[in-house]
């Protein structure tokens, strides 16, 4: 499973984040995702399509 993930990271993802689109990308359900604080992370992630769950702080929510 481990070699799986580099192999999506480095011929999928990688790509993505280098050179990101304008609109997001599908979702890819095979991929766990990632939990993030960081909403620059957070947003690359999303336009990579990969399900990004953010994390806020009780203070920033209304």
């Amino acid at each position: 499973l481990d070699i799986h993930a580099l192999l999506d990271y480095i011929e999928i993802l990688h790509p993505l984040l280098a050179d990101p689109h304008s609109k997001p990308v599908g979702a890819n359900p095979t991929w766990m995702g990632c939990f993030t604080k960081c909403t620059e992370t957070c947003e690359r992630l999303y336009f990579a399509g990969v399900p990004v769950w953010l994390v806020r702080y009780e203070d920033f929510i209304p």
